[in-house]
Parts: structure tokens; C-alpha cells; sequence
């Protein structure tokens, strides 16, 4: 395939700093999948979900630790994309942030979803178009600016972080009274429900589509990115500990509100409405986040070419890709028709890990031609911690379901036809 034309390329503002970038990937992480998959985990791997949280954490530090790397050599929007490109053909480099930025469009709808189940728990309100009106009022916010998006999620973000631990701390003199280690379905279940969880954990990569509105991003994104992936695991495992302390794990496996049962368990119902509460900032805050970075994405990949070029423009006076922000708004709301969070996190989950994958083999080949680094450093940095996120990745790909795989493999193939004809058509606007 031919090569891609990068067109001219408008600026965004640079206003971030290292600990607004890590909140920022704190609150799109934790909103992803602890208030909307914890029980669905927890029917599959019983007392041992935690487990399945270290599991999926385990693997999405390798790759985070992939793009951490690779984000100081380009610190660019679209980092699938960008990263690829620099080890591959354009056409993998496509397939690559084609994948990420549907997985994310397609994750904005699932925890769209998951708000609208919080919201009938607490109100009966219907499923589907309350998940299209949160995304719906989260374009609007991205579309007004940076500042204003980072200042909500900022917010919101201590909201979700101090409803954890609220979790962790009524659940904590229950430590101890369950094993939980006990595994219903033995250790396929609870990779299984790694597979599930590794959804949990989006997020981290999207922090990298924050690049190009970040003061210094060569030395504040690595950090950003391995400070939330800690902040969120060790929030995690403890969670899911008291919640299976707290609740049997099939009460918690058949709930739509897991974390407001428990809540409610343990102080009565004025707790699990507080929950609620949080639950749906959380989510809230999680879709518009997830927003932002797809919208920055699709800006990105046009402006290199790899899409058609009417998606990069910049408002004048927001300094926002307007356009992208509405297309990505539109298909958000499309996915949530779908009204399963289990069938939507598992589409997400198959291309993203596909994905990761790809910035994996791209870190393992760049690294190890051209590293800097010599002996066991070497060995371990450059080779072995990228081939384990490699095989880490395609190994929870395929434990998502062949359902999941099917759907990928059909988006893999539109991909390929938006590629060659979007390609053609620049081509022939350049003559």
C-alpha cells in the first residue's frame, strides 16, 4: 500500500501538567470498569476476581509500559497510530489506530450504558436513551475546550476515587472471614474474567492522545501513564476484596449496581443511594474522557492522511476538532443500541488488545534495533518486556470469544477499504 500524506497540521493549546494528565487517566480508568463490570467478573471468578484484576492489570503494564517508552521518541496524538508507523508499513500503523479509536468510541457507549443502569437502579429511567443523552451532553463539554473538560474530569474524578474508597473502608473489617482464592469455575474462569476486566484498565493509552495539549509531554506522559495504571490497580484489587467480603459472589455476579449492593448491605439503603450517586459520576465522567481522547484520535489520523482530511480542522475560537467531536458522538450513541455492557466491553476489548499487540511488536523492533542500552538491561527492556505484552495480549484477545473476534475481524476489513479509499481520494485532491 502507498504511502500516507501528512496534510497541515493546526495546533492545539498546551495546558496540561503532569498531575492533571495522571487525574485525567486516574478518572477514565477507574470510571471504565470497577462501577460497571465488578459483578459480571465476580460471576465468573467468584472470591478470586481480584485476581482477575491483577491479571488484566499485569498485562496492561506491559503495553503501558510500551507506550510509555515509545511516547518519549513521538509524543504525538493517535499514539497507536504514530507508534506502528515507526516500525511498520502505513498500512498497519492505519489498522492499528483504527482499532484503538473504535475500541474507544465503542467503550464510551458500554460505560454510557452502565450510567443508564445506575440511573434506572435509582430513578427506573430507560436504558438506551438516557446512555445517548449523557453522550449527548459529553460531546458538548469536550467540544467547549481542554481547560473545561480537564477542570469536570478533575472533579468528577475525586468523586469516583472517594467512592472506592468508601467500598474499601466498609468493607475492610470483613477482610479475612472468605477465601478468596475460591474459584467457581477454576482458573479458566478467572481468566475469563481477566479477559472481562482488561476493560477495567482502558484508558491509560488514551492518556497519549492528551500528548499534543501537554506542556511537556517527552517527560510527563511516561510518568502520567505508570502512575495511573498503579493508582488504579491497587484501587481495584482492594475493592473487589471487600465487595466479595461483603456480598457472596453470585449476589454481586446477578446485580446491575454491584458496588451500590454493597454499599447497602453493610449501612442500609441511604448508602447504596450515595453510591448510586458516585456511580454515576463516575461513569459520567469516564464517557467524556473517552470522548475527548477518540476525538483527538480521529483529528490526529486525518491530519496525518490516514483519514479523509475534512476531520482536521480546528475551531477558531475553542481550538477544539469540532467535527471530529460530532462524528465521534454520533457512533458513540449508535453502540449503545447494542443495550449488553458484557457484549460491548468484549468488542472493545478484542480490538484494543489487538492493538496492544501491535504497539508491543512496534516497541520490540525499534527498541531492539536502535536501543541505547547494553547487557541485561538490554535483554530485559528491549526484548522480554515487550514480547511478554506481545503474547500477553493475544492470549486475552482469544479468551474474549469468538463473538468478539467476529466483530473485529469485520472492522478490520471496513478498515481496509476506508484505508485504500480514503487514500485514493487524497491522493487524487493532491494532483
Amino acid at each position: 500500500m502507498t504511502e500516507l500524506v501528512q496534510l497541515a497540521e493546526p495546533q492545539l493549546k498546551r495546558r496540561l501538567g503532569l498531575w492533571v494528565t495522571t487525574l485525567t487517566g486516574v478518572g477514565v480508568i477507574l470510571g471504565s470498569g470497577i462501577y460497571v463490570l465488578a459483578g459480571e467478573a465476580a460471576g465468573e471468578a467468584g472470591n478470586a476476581v481480584w485476581l482477575s484484576f491483577l491479571i488484566a492489570a499485569a498485562v496492561a503494564g506491559l503495553t503501558g509500559l510500551s507506550y510509555a517508552r515509545l511516547s518519549k521518541l513521538r509524543p504525538k496524538n493517535a499514539p497507536e497510530f504514530q507508534f506502528v508507523g515507526m516500525a511498520f508499513k502505513p498500512s498497519l500503523a492505519f489498522l492499528a489506530g483504527w482499532l484503538i479509536l473504535w475500541a474507544v468510541v465503542i467503550s464510551s457507549a458500554a460505560v454510557a450504558l452502565g450510567f443508564a443502569g445506575y440511573l434506572h437502579y435509582l430513578l427506573g429511567t430507560p436504558i438506551v436513551p438516557v446512555a445517548i443523552g449523557l453522550v449527548l451532553v459529553s460531546s458538548i463539554i469536550v467540544f467547549l475546550g481542554i481547560g473545561e473538560s480537564a477542570l469536570l474530569a478533575g472533579i468528577l474524578t475525586f468523586i469516583e476515587v472517594a467512592g472506592l474508597v468508601f467500598i474499601v473502608a466498609i468493607g475492610a473489617p470483613h477482610f479475612g472471614e472468605v477465601n478468596i482464592m475460591e474459584m467457581p469455575m477454576g482458573v479458566a474462569g478467572t481468566i475469563g474474567a481477566a479477559s472481562l476486566v482488561f476493560f477495567a484498565y482502558l484508558g491509560f493509552e488514551g492518556m497519549a492522545n492528551l500528548s499534543e495539549e501537554m506542556k511537556n509531554p517527552q517527560r510527563d506522559l511516561p510518568r502520567a501513564i505508570m502512575l495511573a495504571l498503579g493508582i488504579s490497580t491497587l484501587l481495584y484489587i482492594l475493592v473487589s476484596i471487600a465487595a466479595v467480603s461483603v456480598l457472596d459472589w453470585e449476589t454481586l455476579g446477578q446485580s446491575d449496581a454491584p458496588l451500590a449492593l454493597v454499599a447497602a448491605q453493610v449501612l442500609g439503603s441511604n448508602a447504596g443511594l450515595t453510591l448510586t450517586l458516585v456511580a454515576l459520576f463516575s461513569t459520567a465522567n469516564t464517557v467524556l474522557l473517552l470522548l475527548l481522547a477518540a476525538s483527538r484520535a480521529m483529528w490526529a489520523m486525518s491530519c496525518a492522511g490516514a483519514l479523509p482530511g475534512v476531520f482536521c480542522v480546528i475551531g477558531e475560537e475553542r481550538r477544539t476538532p469540532w467535527l471530529a467531536i460530532i462524528v465521534v458522538g454520533f457512533f458513540a450513541s449508535l453502540f449503545t443500541v447494542f443495550d449488553d455492557i458484557r457484549d460491548v466491553a468484549e468488542f472493545t476489548n478484542f480490538a484494543t488488545l489487538l492493538a496492544f499487540a501491535g504497539v508491543n511488536a512496534a516497541a520490540l523492533r525499534i527498541f531492539n534495533r536502535g536501543s541505547t542500552l547494553s547487557g541485561f538491561k538490554h535483554v530485559f527492556l528491549d526484548i522480554f518486556m515487550p514480547s511478554l505484552g506481545l503474547v500477553t495480549a493475544v492470549l486475552l484477545a482469544v479468551n474474549t470469544g469468538w463473538r468478539a473476534a467476529s466483530f473485529g475481524g469485520i472492522l478490520i476489513a471496513v478498515g481496509l477499504i476506508v484505508y485504500l479509499v480514503s487514500g485514493a481520494i487524497l491522493r487524487r485532491a493532491l494532483k
